[in-house]
């Protein structure tokens, strides 16, 4: 019984592995003939209707982590931190209706297999069945390795784009100002937000990346985006897989847009505190404290809204 679903398990990893990055191939085979890049940046929303900009200093772009199933996520302690970020930073606009682990926005509840996904998500909240819900961890994981594959990964991190740029039209970002971005990635979010911004910076769109906790490559995004945070956690040993699978991330690769990044000051790696990846003690968890009495919440949005701050130095200074 239990090897009949140990072996259940690795046929259905290897079925997702496959399909990772078909649904961004079948993507792109539909626009082959469209200039999708230059229909990133126009002024209306997805449903076609005209788009009213709104004056602000900084648009931020939130992409959950791994464990998510759609662009709206249901975590109330991610949703309290860009709660704490709109509060402190009244002059930014936060955006957090992407889900980028898709193409086209489709989450996983928007699927034929919605019912499976759906009993999946449910499973993440009984502790002892959280094991059948590492599916969808392992799912989303196998596309943040297409998006910092160099085969695959253009196409896919170019429909994510796309999707960042719908999400800001209906926000109210003005295309004719382009007024910064900075695209903040939990996790797999991370890559997958420093992949897309290769394409939202060929727009002239100020765009910076921030990553808590990301595994993240030696993405050509990092020769074009002004700036990427990248936090961590002591006792976060996920994000350390960025540094050994990616090779442009090996010290001996001196000339990798990681290495080239480095040494032009456009990357600030900072340790944040002793948080894990996720779960209890991770980078949203209010209930334990560091060394200095702070909550790992707030020492999450203390690094959020320093970034964000500096990112507008330049234009003015946001909220306080």
């Amino acid at each position: 019984m239990i090897e009949a679903l140990f072996l259940g398990l690795v046929v259905l990893a290897l079925v997702f592995a496959l399909l990772a990055p078909l649904e961004s191939l079948r993507w792109w085979s539909r626009r082959k003939d469209t200039p999708v890049l230059e229909s990133l940046a126009r002024p209306e929303t997805g449903d076609g209707v005209p788009a009213v900009p709104r004056d602000a200093r900084l648009f931020v772009v939130y992409l959950s982590g791994i464990g998510a199933v759609d662009g709206t996520t249901d975590s109330r302690r991610e949703q309290a931190v860009l709660a704490t970020l709109a509060r402190e930073l009244p002059d930014a606009v936060i955006a957090a209706d992407v889900f980028p682990y898709a193409v086209e926005n489709r989450g996983l509840t928007q699927r034929w297999t919605n019912w499976f996904w759906r009993r999946l998500q449910r499973l993440q909240r009984v502790p002892v069945a959280r094991t059948a819900s590492k599916l969808i961890n392992l799912r989303n994981a196998l596309r943040v390795l297409v998006s910092a594959d160099p085969r695959y990964g253009p196409t896919f991190n170019l429909a994510v784009a796309q999707e960042i740029a719908e999400s800001l039209s209906r926000h109210g970002y003005d295309w004719d100002v382009r007024p910064p971005v900075t695209v903040v990635g939990y996790s797999g979010g991370g890559q997958i937000a420093l992949g897309a911004s290769w394409f939202l910076a060929a727009l002239d769109v100020p765009v910076s990346v921030f990553s808590i906790g990301g595994v993240l490559a030696s993405d050509p995004a990092l020769d074009r985006v002004r700036h990427l945070w990248h936090v961590y956690g002591s006792r976060d040993r996920i994000q350390r897989l960025g540094h050994i699978v990616f090779p442009g991330r090996w010290p001996t690769a001196r000339i990798s847009p990681w290495a080239r990044a480095m040494r032009d000051g456009r990357i600030t790696v900072r340790c944040i505190g002793p948080m894990r990846h996720m779960g209890s003690r991770d980078y949203f968890d209010r209930h334990h404290k560091d060394a200095e009495g702070v909550d790992y919440r707030r020492r999450t949005v203390e690094a959020l809204l320093d970034a964000l701050r500096s990112e507008t130095q330049s234009l003015g200074t946001l909220g306080r």
